[in-house]
């Protein structure tokens, strides 16, 4: 009997180690890992009205993020490390990013648009959210405030 007791004891736990193992990897694959774009569109009076996710994945769709970020968010969007972030306008107006405290970008990364009408960043940081502005230059007394997720 004691052998019995002892081969459910160690099935037992075989059977709760690939249980959380499992578990895991659905967390972990939630949270998909893609390069992101968005579109900064500008309304009328040359103002930014809304940040739109472009990208044809989105990153948070399946995870916990899925209703307030991303594609079912408002002007949010979900990131990896090592991936990068792609903004542009929609009426080819300069812009400028501005974060309101620490930015999740190696140094490199220029946060302003230029002539390129495009500001191109890869994320080098494993988690936080990051809160910025949106600065047109067509509306240049308005600042709108979208927010980047990342998570590995």
């Amino acid at each position: 009997m004691k052998i019995f007791n002892t081969i459910d004891f160690r099935v037992l736990l075989a059977a709760l180690f690939v249980s959380l193992l499992s578990f895991n990897a659905v967390s972990d694959n939630a949270f998909k890992k893609n390069n992101q774009e968005l579109l900064i569109q500008v309304n009328s009076t040359g103002c930014a009205s809304y940040v739109e996710l472009i990208s044809p994945e989105d990153n948070c769709a399946g995870s916990d993020l899925a209703s307030s970020c991303g594609k079912n968010g408002k002007d949010c969007v979900c990131i990896t490390n090592q991936k990068f972030i792609t903004w542009t306008i929609s009426n080819n107006s300069r812009f400028e990013l501005k974060f309101k405290g620490l930015k999740p970008f190696k140094n490199k990364c220029s946060l302003k648009s230029k002539n390129k009408h495009e500001i191109k960043c890869k994320i080098d940081t494993v988690k936080g959210e990051y809160e910025y502005d949106v600065v047109v230059q067509t509306c240049p007394g308005q600042t709108y405030d979208p927010r980047i997720v990342v998570r590995n």
